[in-house]
């Protein structure tokens, strides 16, 4: 069964993201079973101990259940059996939503090994070798380079990765959907309030500049 047909309705929705929010702030940012500390918190995924799949999606002792749930480093989950992956390859999500909204923790959460993720958060992060966030305004032309080469390689379907994963924020709904056009990609919206991105901006202890950039994507942002 692939991903797109019954996984993202999960771990896009409120509810989830609200309980994954909450174990993170209760049992702290670690994982739970290697006991890494881990600085970004996107990369913290909820693995569900009794699986999600088909028959049990809707049944919320199992998808919501906090007892059902441990938070687990990137390299522990690849470690577990992945049940969303479908015969399908080569299939292109475009996620976007508001700075602090949760795009990468939901893409922690669906991405496989073997799929392409283009973030520009972390192609600033790989080529400047400063921490998350830190973005040094002369490297960002090479950036956006290396950004426009990734999305042609995903426009192309070139090499042997799975699915794709392009994240950005994308508030104006023409410059999205022109897109999503250009890579064959399905969307995803990200939901989340003002307030809800300040409470992430807070618990990362993001520079107040993201304030900022909340503030204009809510303010620029057509539905």
């Amino acid at each position: 069964m692939a991903r797109s047909t019954f996984a993202h309705a999960l771990y896009v929705s409120k509810a989830w993201v609200d309980l994954r929010r909450n174990l993170i702030i209760q049992r702290g940012p670690v994982c739970q079973r290697c006991q890494s500390v881990m600085v970004d918190t996107s990369r913290l995924i909820g693995h569900h101990i009794k699986p999600v799949t088909l028959a049990n999606i809707n049944d919320v002792t199992v998808t919501l259940n906090p007892g059902n749930v441990e938070l687990v480093c990137l390299t522990c989950h690849n470690n577990e059996p992945h049940h969303f992956m479908g015969s399908n390859r080569h299939t292109v999500y475009l996620v976007y939503g508001a700075p602090c909204s949760g795009k990468a923790a939901m893409v922690s959460q669906l991405a496989e090994r073997g799929d392409m993720i283009v973030d520009i958060d972390r192609l600033f992060e790989c080529i400047s070798g400063q921490p998350l966030y830190s973005k040094p305004d002369n490297l960002r032309f090479n950036v956006f380079a290396l950004r426009d080469k990734a999305l042609d390689m995903v426009k192309t379907r070139y090499g042997r990765w799975h699915d794709a994963f392009v994240i950005g924020t994308y508030a104006n709904k023409a410059e999205r959907e022109r897109l999503a056009r250009e890579l064959g990609a399905e969307l995803i919206y990200c939901e989340s309030t003002r307030n809800e991105c300040y409470a992430v901006m807070n618990l990362r202890a993001l520079p107040k500049e993201y304030k900022l950039y909340i503030d204009r994507w809510f303010d620029e942002y057509t539905d």
